[in-house]
């Protein structure tokens, strides 16, 4: 399987703040911009992960992963749940959204973009999800796991403008997991607090999407949750109809059991690609509902080996290889024919 299409369904850019600041009006530039102000050491002192890549660079990278298609997701900017001001908020997203179009022309059959979107606004991210996939090719929305500001539930109604606006124009929504607050108090190690962090979160954003009535609202809608891994996912399945079992009345726009929503169709998951449980979380989920994340160029990505960490494997059939690692992901962001970098 060489020669096997790959679409990295999670990839992130430096969004460094010297860059963003020139797509900033000057009153918004004069600030320091969102990035994470705790102390924490994430890459070891650069030990871990890539801390100077440009689109150079990524390409670059791309080709020595085997990488043909990445789709894009911020850094800094994953933290625009905890922006308090909504017109800085919405400055910040135009601004991020134009400098990553620019981005992506360094080659765009290969480098797609998901739109940052200030959520603490709704009227504002319908508009920005509108421009930013009408006049910049974004090929999804994105969606903090955590939001600071703002309704804290991602299955409030709240939010339906959104979902429509999103439905309408056939991007799916990425719920994309971000470190908070929450059990801070309770570990005094990076380690602890990044270990706990992304699969509750995704647990909560699931369990609101689905509970909330979000797909039976919105029947055409397909959503993501990246960057968590899948192996929680048959748990929290069986978990969630266990207990909607004995309380439906709690969730009253639920014409069937939580997993039925899971496994419509319309739910992807992304995968750690060294996970030994992908193969039970296909059949639980399906097939065709996995997708492959490198999260280069974090400081816990898996570059260059990511690739052939499902490549190499001998408990997936070529099948399920082949679906993990693009064809799920060319339906999932709506790019239909398979795009190569040959």
């Amino acid at each position: 399987m060489k020669d096997l299409l790959v679409v990295d369904a999670d990839g992130h850019v430096r969004d460094n703040e010297s860059e963003l600041k020139r797509y900033l009006a000057p009153q918004w530039a004069r600030r320091t911009l969102l990035l994470p102000k705790d102390a924490h050491d994430r890459d070891l002192g650069g030990q871990l992960g890539k801390r100077d890549v440009d689109v150079r660079t990524m390409l670059q990278d791309m080709d020595v992963e085997g990488i043909d298609v990445s789709i894009l997701y911020p850094t800094n900017a994953l933290f625009i749940g905890e922006v308090r001001e909504r017109d800085y908020a919405a400055a910040l997203c135009q601004a991020y959204n134009n400098w990553l179009h620019d981005y992506c022309q360094a080659d765009a059959r290969r480098l797609k973009g998901v739109a940052l979107l200030p959520l603490q606004d709704v009227e504002a991210a319908v508009r920005e999800v509108n421009r930013a996939v009408t006049d910049l090719g974004m090929v999804g929305a994105m969606f903090p796991t955590y939001l600071r500001y703002g309704p804290r539930s991602v299955g409030d109604p709240y939010y339906d403008p959104l979902y429509a606006a999103c439905e309408r124009l056939g991007v799916p929504v990425a719920y994309h997991a971000t470190g908070s607050e929450r059990g801070e108090a309770r570990f005094d190690t990076f380690l602890g607090l990044h270990l706990f962090s992304h699969v509750p979160e995704q647990m909560i954003s699931l369990t609101n999407v689905v509970l909330g009535g979000v797909l039976e609202r919105f029947p055409r809608l397909v959503v993501g949750f990246m960057e968590a891994g899948c192996g929680w996912l048959p748990f929290w399945m069986e978990h969630m109809d266990e207990e909607y079992e004995k309380r439906p009345h709690e969730a009253p726009l639920l014409k069937g059991e939580p997993s039925e929503y899971v496994k419509s169709g319309r739910v992807y998951i992304g995968c750690e690609p060294e996970e030994s449980l992908i193969p039970l979380a296909a059949e639980w989920i399906g097939e065709g509902q996995i997708l492959y994340a490198s999260d280069y160029p974090h400081w816990d990505m898996a570059w260059p080996h990511s690739v052939a960490a499902i490549r190499d494997r001998t408990d997936m059939p070529e099948a399920l290889k082949r679906k993990v690692l693009a064809e799920n992901a060319l339906r999932f962001y709506g790019l239909g024919a398979p795009v190569t970098a040959g």
